[in-house]
Parts: C-alpha cells; sequence; structure tokens
C-alpha cells in the first residue's frame, strides 16, 4: 500500500546529511559528455554456461539468467473467492473506480520533509510581500503583523508550489476498489521476484513470512506458488481493519469468519518486539503511506531485525518509487556494512543490483531503476495484456559469499538490430554500461544470449575494465589516428 540518497529536487532533511549522503550532479549533461570518453569493455561469458550450451543441455535463449513470470493471472480459487466476496457488488463500478485508483498510486509524491516545508513556507511569505510592495527593512514586529492578516494567501501561495501529500484511508469501500484495481498487478510483480528466487535459491525453503502493509493478501498468494509446501507461518500486518478482513475472506473462502487458516495471523500494528525472526519479510507497495522520512527508516529498520534471510520491499517504478527504494537499500547497506556496526549482521543485495556499492542510476540521470512485468486482470476482460513498472530491492542478511556469481542485469529493454545487439546493464562494478554485441566480436553464444534476453534478467557474461596500461595505449592510438588526420 506504502538512504541514502535523495533527489536535489526532492525533499531534504537533516537525517540525509547526518548519514552523508551525497546529491546528484547538479549538470545532468555530465554523464553524456564523458559517456564517449569511457575505456572501451571487454567481455567473457560464464564458462559453465558455454559448457552447458556447447553439451546441449540447453540453447542460448535459455541460458541461466533468463528471469520469467510464472503465471500473469491470478490463480483461480483466488478468482472465485474474490467473485464470491464480491457477490453482491457492481464489479464494473468497481473496475472503474481501480483504473482511476491505479493512476492515482501513479502519480503521487513524496511527502516533503519538515525543514522543506518551513522553507517553502517562507518562500511563500516572501512572494506575498513582494505583491504587496513590503519593504525588506520592516521590524520583525512589523513583519509577523504583516504574515498574520495575510496567512491565507500565504498558505494559498503554499498550496500552489507544493505536493499535498495525505494516507490514503483504505475504508471498506476503497479496500474493494483496490482488490479489483491492484490486486492482479501486484501478484504479478510478487510472482517475478519470487521466481528469480526460487531458480536462483532452488534449495531455500522458506518456513515463515512477514508480511508488512499486506493489504489484500497478494504477498502471500505469490508465496504460497512457489512455498506452499514448507511455508508453516503467515504474520500480515495492515492498519486497515477493512484489509485484513478482506484478505482472509479471500484466502479462505466463506470458512473465513471461523477458520482464518492455519498459521495465518492478522494484525493492525507492527509488532515492536524482535524476539521471533523471519526466514522472508516482504514490504511490498506500503512505505508510500508513511509520512516521513524519519518513519520510513525507523519501519525498515524494525522490519530488518526481524529478517532471518530475505528483506524484500517494492514499490511503484516511479520516480518516487524508486527513491523508496534507494533510502531503503542505501540505509541498510551503510548502516549495517561499517565499522561502528561491526557486531551488527552485515548486509548485501541480492536482487536486482549485482554489487553493494552506490546505485548509478541514481547518481547519473534522473530516470528511476525500473522494471516491467505483463499481466491480465480477469476483472478487466476487453484490456487484454497490461503492463505494470516497479522498483524493488531484496536485501539478505550476511556479507556477499566470494563465489557469488555478479552477472550484469539488463536494466532497460534489450535493442535487438540487424546483426548486433545493444544491451544497457549494471554491473558488479557499480557502473552503468551500454555493450553492442556482434557475434563476430563477442562469439556466436554470448550474441546468442544477449539476444535472447529480456529487461530485468541477468546476462551470464563478466564485464571486465581495460587496465591502465590498456588505457594509455588507446589514448596513444587516438593522437595518432588524429594527427594522421591531420
Amino acid at each position: 500500500m506504502a538512504p541514502v540518497h535523495l533527489s536535489v529536487r526532492g525533499c531534504l532533511s537533516k537525517e540525509l546529511f547526518f548519514l552523508g549522503l551525497r546529491e546528484r550532479p547538479s549538470n545532468f549533461l555530465d554523464f553524456f559528455r564523458n559517456y564517449g570518453s569511457r575505456p572501451r569493455l571487454s567481455t567473457e561469458i560464464n564458462q559453465d554456461v558455454l559448457d552447458s550450451i556447447e553439451k546441449g543441455d540447453y540453447k542460448p535463449k535459455r541460458h541461466a539468467g533468463i528471469i520469467k513470470t510464472i503465471s500473469s493471472t491470478l490463480p483461480k480459487p483466488v478468482i472465485d473467492n474474490i467473485h464470491a466476496a464480491l457477490k453482491d457488488q457492481p464489479l464494473k463500478a468497481l473496475a472503474a473506480q481501480g483504473i482511476k485508483l491505479n493512476q492515482y498510486l501513479n502519480s503521487r509524491h513524496l511527502p516533503c520533509e519538515e525543514d522543506e516545508l518551513i522553507n517553502r513556507h517562507e518562500q511563500a511569505a516572501l512572494h506575498v510581500e513582494k505583491k504587496y510592495n513590503i519593504p525588506s527593512d520592516i521590524t520583525e514586529e512589523e513583519k509577523r503583523d504583516f504574515r498574520k492578516r495575510f496567512e491565507k494567501q500565504i498558505l494559498r501561495q503554499l498550496q500552489q508550489k507544493t505536493y499535498m501529500w495525505k494516507a490514503i484511508n483504505y475504508n471498506d469501500h476503497r479496500s474493494k476498489v483496490y482488490l479489483i484495481g491492484r490486486s492482479s498487478a501486484e501478484y504479478a510483480v510478487l510472482s517475478r521476484i519470487f521466481n528469480e528466487m526460487k531458480l536462483r535459491l532452488p534449495d531455500f525453503e522458506p518456513k515463515s513470512l512477514f508480511d508488512f502493509g499486506s493489504g489484500v493478501g497478494t504477498v502471500t498468494w505469490a508465496a504460497n506458488q512457489f512455498w506452499e509446501n514448507s511455508l508453516q507461518e503467515y504474520f500480515c500486518i495492515d492498519a486497515s481493519a477493512s484489509m485484513n478482513e478482506l484478505a482472509n475472506l479471500v484466502l479462505n473462502g466463506k470458512q473465513a469468519a471461523e477458520n482464518p487458516g492455519k498459521g495465518y495471523f492478522y494484525r493492525q500494528f507492527l509488532p515492536a518486539s524482535h524476539t521471533l525472526k523471519y526466514d522472508l519479510v516482504v514490504s511490498a507497495f506500503s512505505l508510500f503511506e508513511l509520512p516521513n522520512l524519519k518513519s520510513r527508516l525507523e519501519t525498515i529498520l524494525n522490519l530488518w531485525k526481524k529478517t532471518q534471510g530475505y528483506l524484500i520491499v517494492v514499490e511503484q517504478g516511479t520516480n518516487a518509487g524508486f527513491q523508496i527504494i534507494n533510502e531503503v537499500r542505501d540505509f541498510i547497506l551503510e548502516f549495517y556494512n561499517n565499522e561502528e556496526n561491526a557486531l551488527q549482521p552485515a548486509a548485501h543485495v541480492f536482487a536486482p543490483c549485482p554489487h553493494d556499492k552506490p546505485c548509478p542510476r541514481f547518481a547519473e540521470d534522473y530516470t528511476p531503476c525500473n522494471f516491467e512485468v505483463p499481466y491480465s486482470n480477469p476483472f478487466y476482460p476487453s484490456t487484454g495484456i497490461l503492463r505494470e513498472k516497479f522498483s524493488y530491492v531484496v536485501l539478505k542478511k550476511g556479507f556477499r559469499p566470494e563465489d557469488d556469481l555478479q552477472w550484469p542485469r539488463l536494466v532497460r529493454p534489450v535493442l535487438p538490430r540487424a546483426r548486433h545487439v545493444v544491451c544497457r546493464m549494471c554491473t558488479s562494478a557499480g557502473r552503468l554500461e551500454e555493450i553492442i554485441f556482434t557475434a563476430a566480436k563477442h562469439g556466436k553464444v554470448t550474441y546468442k544470449c544477449a539476444r535472447a534476453s529480456h529487461w530485468g534478467d541477468l546476462l551470464p557474461i563478466e564485464v571486465k575494465q581495460p587496465s591502465e596500461s590498456e588505457n594509455d595505449n588507446e589514448d596513444e592510438t587516438k593522437c595518432f589516428d588524429e594527427k594522421d588526420k591531420t
């Protein structure tokens, strides 16, 4: 429903400076000006993948880095229970309102921090003073009297310049609208994330799940698709009693009132105790409902202390949603991976980043690091295949294993062209790189693997940065070429 780096266009607060976080570059064009001067990269396909392809175990189009969504629609038992729960409701009207809710959620911005609101109020007051030609050398008492008289105009000016964020109150009706409008998209997103974990961690069998902001239960539905046989406890937290009631009804059907399901627990408040640890802790589309940065970081810290294995945070694939994900990522990595917290368990990023360095996407441009998943909504029969953009991070307790395969992540759509393919990726060096693959230069297997990959997949290669001597030789070659041209 609801780092640490924040955009300079966003709301800055004292907590950010205390954590020693950097801002984005003042000149957006610096990245593109320096792009042409970047050294040439070399790539090498993973030897195990190459051997498997040459042996015929699988074809390049099914290489180990490809991650596909298992299902793009809701499970049939869930659809049947939704129809039963809403049998007396106007589904067409709820679907129409669900479309509007989707549009609203994707247009939201984060709430401004208190310091930023004070600064904007001061700017609004100065604007009104300038409008009425108030001299700047008036006394403080005269200034207070003026601002008191024109407080309404100052507030009106402030409202015009400030996004007026407010939390959504999910009552009974809004919960049903959310169920119709958002459940299919969220289920597809979570299935995509859990599917990657299942593929990369075939021996991982979680026994407990903690779902913060559980809403209508999409995390539980998706988790049961992969680990229903191993999961024994589901602890679901949502501030809305209507959401909890609806989630229980959809999950367990008509018997929900008498039998909420063995191992399922629904609560409205986040437990303060950290004695119980959970194999999977998930916060999906929930942090947007918290009023400021401090409350978001306090919540993440609380969730991390409850984490035994993996913490998964998912938000909308907008700039604001990506900002929240980056807050979470940077806060956990910086807080737990420094010398002052040596006694605390360390953390590393399992997905999507192949590194634990600062996010290059956040540092170098103003577009979000997001991914896309197709899905179909059974309550919108005429819309066909829809697409949902999302940003996420999966954090794991402990240091990154030395033998961890840090394959590059494709962070933008792959561009197949005639006899070459363009891949934009995030590498283990913490850099965004664009590589044009051809069969002649990189080999047929590497080229076919790149051509078969899609946005969000891992590419089974190692990207090698050239040594300083190679860079020097390249610079000398460029100099000789320029002299020859003259």
